[in-house]
């Protein structure tokens, strides 16, 4: 990958890590702490501005798993900016991860891009759910940014990724949300976790990308979850002051974001 301009911000996706309480635990016959851990060099070689976590962060809820990741993300020496996903709790998750959607969505801007981050959990619900005052919110933040381009995040899923396994919790309503993104034409891109896989669509000028989960990932389009043997893996996005928009993926082993899982979008 070339490099982009100075003002171009860099972020690292990280989602679905399902570190437990119990450092040893199995997921999906994979070691959540071993897969994060393994991912680091390559995250540290592409010097993130930021990492953006969407979600199951944790498997349990644990304080010590929360503990545990931002340890480990902290030898990034970059911003980390989270938002909960349906294993995780969120008050808990708030004390280690303070800049996230905790008292209503969470908006920061960097670079020529203001950064959106949703809450879209419900307490004992694995779908996903955006309450229309939660949409008005949305709706006022946007219109009111100054900033020229808008990224939004969120945990579930707001179109199909044709995984049956996963689809049938997708976020609930979407047309609503899509409603608030169409009446605020500077929204460039969507990102969100929860799916274990790597997609990518477009919706009118809005890029759609789902992130590949840190521990476990499924083979696309199955309708059971079915491991997929490529490993962990994390979405890399580099973002410029015009409003283009490069994405990839970053796996264990590989020491920069180049080859096959580099894309430009515009």
């Amino acid at each position: 990958m070339t490099r982009q301009a100075n003002n171009a911000l860099r972020i690292i996706q990280v989602s679905d890590c399902h570190v437990s309480s119990d450092p040893r635990a199995d997921y999906r016959g994979e070691n959540a702490d071993r897969n994060l851990a393994d991912l680091l060099p390559a995250m540290r070689a592409w010097q993130p501005d930021l990492v953006l976590l969407t979600g199951d962060i944790s498997e349990d809820g644990s304080a010590a798993s929360y503990g545990r990741v931002t340890a480990l993300l902290g030898t990034l020496e970059a911003p980390l900016l989270a938002l909960p996903g349906n294993h995780d709790l969120p008050d808990v998750m708030k004390r280690f991860f303070p800049q996230g959607p905790w008292d209503g969505l969470y908006q920061q801007v960097m670079k020529n891009w203001q950064l959106v981050l949703l809450d879209s959990t419900e307490q004992n619900r694995i779908g996903g759910l955006i309450l229309q005052q939660e949409l008005d919110q949305l709706d006022r933040c946007l219109s009111s940014s100054n900033a020229a381009f808008t990224f939004v995040a969120l945990h579930h899923q707001p179109v199909p990724v044709n995984s049956a396994w996963i689809d049938r919790y997708a976020l609930e309503d979407p047309e609503s949300f899509f409603k608030v993104l169409d009446r605020n034409p500077r929204v460039r891109c969507v990102v969100w976790g929860h799916v274990h896989q790597e997609f990518q669509s477009m919706r009118g000028g809005v890029h759609l990308l789902g992130s590949p989960s840190t521990v476990a990932n499924s083979l696309k389009e199955t309708l059971r979850f079915t491991l997929d043997k490529a490993g962990p893996a994390c979405r890399w996005l580099e973002l410029t002051a015009e409003g283009e928009i490069e994405t990839g993926l970053l796996r264990a082993g590989q020491s920069s974001a180049t080859g096959k899982t580099s894309q430009r979008i515009r």
